[in-house]
């Protein structure tokens, strides 16, 4: 198992997120809602739902041997979150080839709900040597 380069995310880090799990190729993190995470319809700005459903991946598409990079994204908002949410977002590999992995995610609130669906790719490369010292 690599050194999952995706733990050390300041951004993630900076808004709070919490990693709750990671594991063979899935990960689930947690984030509360504060007032700036509002857009101006006073409900939760689509790019941080994005961002947290987007380090979840990175954590599960980087939890094996080999680094992974985000080729392709997508998500659709299906309910809107609000100040004071707990959001949780689980993502987790669902095909495999030698170079690219599928994987597949949602976003819920506290109250379980479904309020936005994921779908990426990752395409795999070895990971760099390191110097013999």
């Amino acid at each position: 198992m690599n050194e999952n380069i995706a733990g050390q995310d300041h951004f993630a880090r900076y808004l709070g997120m919490e990693i709750i799990e990671t594991g063979n190729y899935s990960a689930g993190v947690r984030l509360k809602i504060r007032p700036e995470f509002l857009n101006g319809m006073k409900v939760v700005n689509g790019g941080v739902m994005f961002s947290l459903v987007d380090y979840a991946f990175a954590l599960a598409a980087n939890s094996g041997s080999e680094d992974g990079v985000a080729v392709n994204c997508n998500i659709q908002f299906i309910k809107p979150g609000f100040e004071g949410d707990v959001l949780e977002a689980n993502v987790e590999e669902v095909s495999r080839s030698r170079k690219l992995g599928i994987y597949t995610g949602q976003v819920r609130n506290q109250k379980k709900e479904i309020i936005a669906c994921f779908q990426a790719t990752a395409y795999f490369k070895k990971p760099k040597e390191k110097p013999n010292v």
